[in-house]
């Protein structure tokens, strides 16, 4: 009787009717329409700056953005140097220019948010962002704002996650009983090492290292590598208003002292005293090099972690020492597995957690014309735009309609896979935190594990919080205008997000 009474079809008529405006967003559509289109756009220019991705690969989306709002102009502008990038970026700004859109870590959304101007609400709410991208673009890009209005300050085109490479051939040789694939728990990874590690007479001790971890100076993503395990274990980074580091200090969880867990976990690979040992100082004695990556190339080591564009590195690797003789790793070798997580996730009800980093496109704050530079964005990560970007990229995907996809893909599905689990924490300036943790990880490595040297380095990074803290304590809904709601819907203009 109830479920044919009017109020119930009225209720199913509003829930069919949220239905699709929920899903006009994910398929690339605004829930609320701007001010209508210019049909001439002469004179309005936008100045595009990211780092690594050449212009050919974003020239068509762009050309064709430029075809659909005549007299429109992008210039792109690509930087091959990060630190380079950051300094024009950064000088540029506070000289009040700059680009009206730029590429910004993930990590630095919540301490440079002032720099930017959010995705007007026109174009679609936070709630509307967090049904297309993944749980770990929301968490980084959608901040309250000085007055605690919830605003979204980015738009992710891919988001990365650090994974488990290892050398096919010798894992099936040594590993053949586990399946001959690398474990899928850091103590499973212990017991793997013993096996894949092959001792020699050499400097290094080691003909072939079972896994490139334990230390920060000959590892190129060894701070990465502590990351991941700092978030596994459930570290917290700071306090609940980011005025305080607190990542040494106790927290109960998965451990009393998370941070220091996770510190012994991962300079226990390179301790001599330990069973699992397989890293140190000669494996790889060029710290100016491609480090892991040419060892790994040279077939030295079995296991290495990296991100999806290492798949590129390795291989750029092996061609080039093609010509110079010796055992190489063949291409056909290179798996990728997911990041090995602390308990079994198998059987586990503990969450898996990977380590996300990536960049993400903003809107300067010195921008002229940021509704349209956003309108650019919005048009950028659809899912058509996305998908050519990673068949020319092949960097893993930030949108949730394209997970499903990817995750077939033979080389680079694992990354797909751990988008949907993937976290992150603030971080207010990169070189800064590196050259922290990998103090931390060296000391560690010379004289043990102890808490000194991470209180050192939450006490440096405190001291570059403010006083009062990144965060407005609560944050309030934005207002939305339910008149120009209801004129922008029965107006039909062209959603673009």
């Amino acid at each position: 009787m109830i479920k044919n009474s009017p109020h119930s079809k009225k209720i199913r008529l509003t829930t069919s009717i949220l239905l699709i405006v929920s899903l006009l967003f994910v398929t690339g559509c605004r829930t609320k329409a701007p001010t209508a289109a210019k049909a001439n756009y002469n004179g309005v220019v936008l100045n595009y700056y990211k780092v690594f991705d050449s212009s050919e690969i974003l020239d068509p989306i762009i050309r064709q953005y430029e075809t659909d709002h005549p007299g429109l102009k992008i210039n792109y502008r690509q930087f091959a140097d990060f630190t380079e990038y950051q300094r024009v970026v950064l000088n540029e700004m506070a000289e009040g220019g700059g680009p009206d859109i730029f590429s910004m870590q993930n990590t630095w959304f919540m301490s440079n948010y002032k720099k930017l101007i959010p995705m007007p609400i026109t174009f679609g709410t936070p709630n509307d962002f967090g049904g297309t991208f993944v749980d770990v673009a929301y968490n980084d890009l959608v901040r309250p704002d000085k007055d605690g209005v919830t605003q979204v300050y980015g738009m992710p085109m891919t988001v990365d996650t650090l994974a488990l490479y290892y050398n096919k051939a010798q894992v099936e040789d040594r590993l053949a009983s586990k399946g001959g694939k690398p474990s899928k728990t850091w103590e499973g990874i212990k017991d793997d090492v013993i096996q894949l590690n092959k001792s020699s007479n050499s400097l290094s001790r080691f003909e072939v290292s079972g896994i490139a971890a334990g230390r920060a100076d000959n590892i190129s993503r060894g701070v990465d590598t502590l990351y991941l395990l700092m978030l596994q274990y459930g570290t917290k980074f700071y306090n609940d208003n980011f005025s305080e580091a607190s990542f040494a200090g106790q927290q109960g969880g998965l451990a009393l002292y998370p941070g220091i867990e996770a510190v012994r976990l991962f300079v226990s690979f390179a301790d001599s005293k330990q069973r699992h040992y397989s890293w140190n100082e000669y494996v790889v004695s060029d710290p100016t090099g491609n480090k892991e990556v040419d060892a790994f190339a040279k077939g030295q080591v079995s296991m290495i972690f990296g991100y999806a564009y290492t798949y590129d590195d390795i291989v750029k690797a092996i061609n080039s020492m093609k010509d110079k003789g010796g055992t190489i790793l063949n291409v056909k070798d290179i798996g990728i597995a997911p990041a090995p997580q602390l308990f079994d996730p198998s059987v586990s009800k503990n969450k898996r957690v990977a380590y996300a980093s990536y960049f993400a496109e903003a809107v300067s704050r010195n921008s002229k014309h940021p509704d349209i530079a956003w309108d650019f964005l919005i048009e950028l990560t659809k899912k058509k735009n996305l998908d050519y970007y990673f068949n020319k990229t092949h960097k893993p995907t930030s949108r949730r309609d394209m997970i499903e996809d990817q995750r077939k893909d033979p080389v680079y599905g694992v990354f797909a896979d751990q988008v949907a689990y993937a976290e992150s924490f603030p971080i207010l300036d990169y070189s800064v935190y590196k050259d922290l943790f990998t103090t931390v990880i060296t000391k560690a490595n010379l004289a043990g594990v102890g808490n000194s040297a991470l209180l050192d380095a939450q006490t440096k990074v405190t001291e570059m919080l403010p006083p009062d803290g990144l965060v407005v304590p609560k944050a309030v809904v934005a207002p939305v205008d339910p008149k120009a709601k209801t004129k922008d819907l029965k107006n039909n203009a062209k959603p673009t997000k």
